[in-house]
């Protein structure tokens, strides 16, 4: 039976979420998967997505595990608004968390992300892909046009963030750096262990891991 709350180990885990959640909204005003097996809830948003996900392009998640108190067993999406939303009720020290009662269906959420079988790939410097993803973000603002609609702007996400990140012999695309950097898992001086598992990429540290997956044309 799925769990309509969660009990999160400690307030420190109920506040990583709440910044998590904050910024993934200003990526992608989305919804987030949520993904709980016993007393670990793993938590992915969207970073960049295709228009359409069955004709190519870059799909790059980020995800946090989060431990809970109790076991609980999830597989469902909510609004990232609903989710915030939920999180503003609790008080300073609760840490049972109720989830939003409507569930959002996102395509993405629909990707099947390997649990196993990654391949150690090697490092990278977080500095670097801090660099990196400061690049991209000046080049993505100098090829938009002023009131770009939305087709325009995935358009151009996906030419820019899928350019490798320079410098590196490790091919990482730049979105991400892209995505380390914007949901805050970049550490000065630190590094990044870059993993590969068929068509995708993971870039993860301590703080938490970027999926990346090159998807193929059909037809």
């Amino acid at each position: 039976m799925a769990s309509d709350a969660v009990i999160f180990d400690d307030n420190n885990s109920v506040s990583d979420l709440a910044n998590f959640i904050s910024r993934a909204k200003t990526i992608e005003d989305d919804a987030a998967l949520f993904v709980a097996r016993n007393t670990a809830l793993a938590v992915y948003v969207p970073v960049l997505v295709p228009a359409d996900l069955g004709q190519g392009g870059y799909t790059i998640l980020g995800m946090r595990v989060h431990r809970l108190a109790k076991p609980a067993e999830i597989n469902a999406s909510y609004s990232l608004a609903s989710i915030q939303d939920r999180l503003a009720r609790l008080g300073e020290s609760s840490v049972d968390f109720a989830l939003p009662p409507v569930e959002e269906n996102p395509k993405w959420a629909g990707i099947s992300v390997p649990l196993s079988g990654w391949e150690d790939a090697g490092t990278v410097e977080s500095d670097l892909l801090s660099s990196a993803a400061q690049r991209g973000i000046d080049a993505v603002a100098q090829a938009l046009p002023e009131n770009p609609g939305l087709p325009v702007l995935v358009q151009v996400r996906q030419q820019i963030w899928a350019a490798d990140v320079p410098d590196l012999e490790i091919e990482v695309p730049m979105g991400a750096a892209f995505a380390m950097h914007a949901l805050g898992f970049l550490m000065t001086g630190g590094q990044c262990r870059v993993l590969r598992n068929g068509s995708w990429t993971r870039l993860s540290n301590e703080r938490g891991h970027v999926l990346v997956r090159k998807a193929s044309l059909l037809g």
